[in-house]
């Protein structure tokens, strides 16, 4: 049998030279694909809507509402007279004497068993009714918000949500001398979820009747 002759050297380095430019093309296929991916995110990024909200933040020591009108904020909003009655409205809820709420500078308890579970009730319900409720406010209005414009309204509320358990918690627990029972304890913490599950809801509505008053005032949604 006939032994096949040796390559040149120049076949040799014909053979490294094809070899070197398949791999620089495969090379190049890949980071054309990367580019072709990031392009893509970068025109999802774009397109993704971007708000500026401004003045949302809401102190309680300063609370003293006579009338409403004007601009509304994200705001959990004082109870009308008589913790237990649930407002109808947010007109309903005015307040005609300075409500003293918790702040950053006052001395607060710290965290119960009680209040822990108080907060996990609102955060159960921030991350599942809260959402349904808002979308209930917009069919009412006919002002549809964008998943991103229902998480910056909610979150904002649900910054509000200790401070406003705190507050209700030191007030029913001053209405009370004795030690409260294990009943007691329970239908305190049913009592103050309720109320400050009201006034999650009160903010929602007070921001898009806020919404509406822009949306008429200006002719439209921009």
């Amino acid at each position: 049998m006939q032994q096949s002759n040796p390559l040149s050297p120049w076949q040799l380095w014909s053979l490294e030279v094809q070899n070197r430019l398949k791999e620089q093309c495969e090379r190049l296929d890949a980071l054309e694909a990367k580019v072709i991916a990031l392009c893509e995110q970068v025109k999802q990024l774009e397109a993704r809507p971007t708000y500026n909200i401004e003045g949302i933040q809401y102190h309680f020591d300063q609370l003293k509402v006579e009338k409403l009108d004007g601009t509304l904020n994200i705001g959990m909003t004082a109870p009308g007279m008589g913790d237990d009655s649930i407002p109808g409205s947010i007109e309903q809820m005015a307040v005609s004497n300075t409500q003293v709420f918790p702040t950053a500078g006052t001395s607060m308890p710290s965290p119960s068993g009680l209040y822990n579970d108080i907060y996990a009730g609102m955060t159960r319900y921030l991350d599942t009714e809260a959402e349904k409720k808002l979308l209930s406010y917009e069919n009412e209005f006919q002002i549809p918000l964008d998943p991103y414009h229902r998480q910056i309204i909610i979150n904002d509320v649900r910054k509000q949500v200790p401070t406003r358990i705190q507050y209700y918690m030191q007030k029913t627990e001053r209405s009370s001398d004795a030690q409260p029972s294990a009943n007691d304890s329970n239908a305190m913490a049913a009592a103050v979820l309720a109320k400050t599950t009201r006034d999650a809801d009160a903010a929602l509505l007070a921001y898009m009747r806020q919404l509406q008053s822009n949306s008429t005032s200006t002719g439209g949604m921009s």
